[in-house]
C-alpha cells in the first residue's frame, strides 16, 4: 500500500471480510478479531453508508478516514479501512486546509481504487480453489489422518488443515530430503509423524516445501512397525498425489495473483507519478503548480523552524499585466507568462522551489536563505525580466515585475505569515512606482484590502 500511497501519511491500513472481521492489518495482533469503530456495525447492514470520509482521532493522532467497500460479482466482498496521518494540516489556515483535505481525499479515492481491484483480482483467481478447505475436508473424511501441513523451508507453516498452526514453527530440524516417518506421541496420543519433500512445482525442479502429516498410530500401536509401515505406505501414495494435485493449483493461483499484483503496482506506480506530475506542474509555465508550492512551504517553514535555519519568501508580480492581455489578447499573455517563468527559472538554485501562485504571480521559497540573500535574488531576477522584450507574432512586449521579499522571523507561527510579510512587501514595490524590490519589515502598515 505504501508502495502506490501518493506520498500520503498511511496511519492505518485493514480489509475486513463482509462481516467486519480483520483479514489482513498492519497490526498483526487484531488479525482475527472484530472491527471496533463507532457507527461501523451500523454501516455494515447498510453498505451505501460505506465509502464516506470523516476525521477521527486514533491514537491521539488526527486522521481522515474511510471504510471502503469491496464488491466481487456485485455482492459485498469485504472493506478497506484507510486512516491518513493529517497532522500536518493544522499548521494550515481553514481555507487552505479545506482545498488540502479535498485534494487529499482525491489521492485517497485513487489509492483505494487501486487496492480495490487487487483484492477482487486475487478473490477471483483464489475460487478456484480454497486450499484450506481442501486440507481439512481431506483430514475429516480420512479415518487415521490427523493432520496435513506444508511448511515452508525456513520452518514455517504455510498452509494447514488445522488454521490455528499457520504461520507457527514446525518441529522440523530443516526441509525433508527424503520420506521419513518416525513413530511418536502428541499430546500423549501415538502418531506416526511422516515428512516427505514437495517438488516446488512453481519453479520446475527442486524442493522448496516440505510436507508433514500426523497419522494416528493408536490402532497400530500395539503392532510391530512392519504392519505399521505397511499400512501408512498403502495410504501415503494416494494422500501425496492428491495433496499434490490441489497444491499445484494452489501455487500456479498464487504465482498467477502475484503477477497480477505486480502488474496492477506497476500500472498505478506509473498513472500515480503521472498525476503527480500533472497536479504539481503549472501547464502554461511548467513551474511548479499553486498546490505543490503550498505544500512545500508547510515543509520547509517546519523544517526551518525544527532545526532553526532561515527561511525567505519573494512574491513577484508582473506590472500592467492586464493591460497586455486587454490590448493584444490571452494568447499573448500566455507567451509572456510562459517566457517569464523560463526566465525565473535561470535565477533560482537547485534547493529553491519556485511556481506560479495564479494569474500573473510567482512565488519563490528559498531555504536557508536570509533577507538580505533573497533580495539579491529577486534583484537578479527582476534584471532577467526587464532586460529584454518578449516576442509575439513579432511584436516586442516590454514586460516588468515588482517583487516582495520576506523572511521568516521568531514572531511568525506559520508559513502563511511569511507569505503575507512578502505580499505586503509586493504591494508597496507596487505603490512606489513597479519594477522594483522591497523588503518586508513588521513595522509596515496592512496592505489595504
Amino acid at each position: 500500500v505504501k508502495n502506490i500511497s501518493l506520498g500520503l501519511e498511511i496511519f492505518e491500513f485493514r480489509y475486513l471480510d463482509r462481516n467486519g472481521i480483520i483479514i489482513n492489518s498492519m497490526f498483526q495482533d487484531e488479525i482475527g478479531h472484530t472491527f471496533e469503530r463507532p457507527g461501523f456495525k451500523e454501516a455494515l447492514q447498510h453498505p451505501d453508508d460505506l465509502g464516506r470520509f470523516y476525521t477521527d482521532n486514533r491514537d491521539m493522532t488526527p486522521v481522515l478516514a474511510i471504510s471502503y467497500p469491496v464488491y466481487a460479482n456485485d455482492e459485498l466482498a469485504g472493506i478497506i479501512d484507510l486512516a491518513v496521518d493529517i497532522s500536518d494540516l493544522n499548521y494550515m489556515a481553514d481555507k487552505l486546509r479545506d482545498t488540502a483535505l479535498r485534494h487529499m481525499q482525491r489521492d485517497i479515492r485513487n489509492l483505494l481504487k487501486a487496492i480495490a481491484g487487487s483484492v477482487t483480482t486475487s478473490l477471483a483467481v483464489y475460487e478456484t480453489l480454497d486450499y484450506y478447505d481442501f486440507l481439512r475436508n481431506f483430514t475429516d473424511t480420512s479415518n487415521n489422518l490427523k493432520q496435513i501441513s506444508i511448511v515452508a523451508p525456513d520452518g514455517t507453516i504455510e498452509l494447514s488443515s488445522d488454521f490455528l498452526l499457520v504461520n507457527s514453527t514446525a518441529d522440523i530440524e530443516e526441509p525433508a530430503r527424503v520420506f521419513k516417518g518416525v513413530f511418536t506421541y502428541e499430546h500423549g496420543q501415538p502418531v506416526y509423524r511422516i515428512t516427505a519433500p514437495l517438488p516446488n512445482l512453481s519453479h520446475g525442479g527442486g524442493h522448496e516445501h516440505t510436507l508433514l502429516m500426523l497419522v494416528n498410530a493408536n490402532e497400530y500401536a500395539r503392532n510391530n512397525d512392519a504392519l505399521l509401515m505397511t499400512a501408512v505406505a498403502t495410504t501415503l501414495a494416494g494422500i501425496l498425489f492428491a495433496v499434490l494435485i490441489a497444491y499445484s493449483i494452489y501455487r500456479v493461483n498464487t504465482q498467477s495473483v502475484k503477477q497480477e499484483r505486480d502488474r496492477l503496482e506497476r500500472e498505478v506506480e506509473a498513472r500515480t507519478e503521472e498525476i503527480k506530475r500533472l497536479s504539481n506542474t503549472d501547464p502554461l509555465t511548467g513551474l511548479s503548480s499553486r498546490r505543490y508550492l503550498e505544500e512545500q512551504m508547510a515543509v520547509e517553514f517546519k523544517r526551518a523552524v525544527r532545526y532553526n535555519h532561515s527561511l525567505s519568501m519573494l512574491m513577484v508580480d508582473l506590472d500592467h499585466f492586464k493591460k497586455i492581455n486587454d490590448t493584444l489578447g490571452h494568447l499573448a499573455g500566455d507567451k509572456v507568462l510562459g517566457e517569464v517563468g523560463r526566465r525565473l527559472g535561470k535565477a533560482i538554485r537547485e534547493t529553491d522551489f519556485i511556481g506560479r501562485y495564479g494569474g500573473e504571480e510567482f512565488v519563490v521559497i528559498l531555504p536557508e536563505t536570509h533577507a538580505s540573500d533573497a533580495a539579491q535574488i529577486a534583484e537578479k531576477m527582476r534584471e532577467l525580466i526587464a532586460e529584454r522584450p518578449v516576442f509575439f507574432e513579432g511584436r516586442p512586449i516590454n514586460v516588468t515585475a515588482s517583487i516582495g521579499v520576506a523572511e521568516l522571523s521568531s514572531s511568525m507561527t506559520n508559513y502563511e505569515e511569511v507569505f503575507q510579510g512578502a505580499d505586503k512587501a509586493l504591494y508597496i514595490s507596487k505603490e512606489s512606482g513597479r519594477n522594483r524590490i522591497t523588503c518586508f519589515n513588521p513595522a509596515q502598515a496592512k496592505r489595504p484590502a
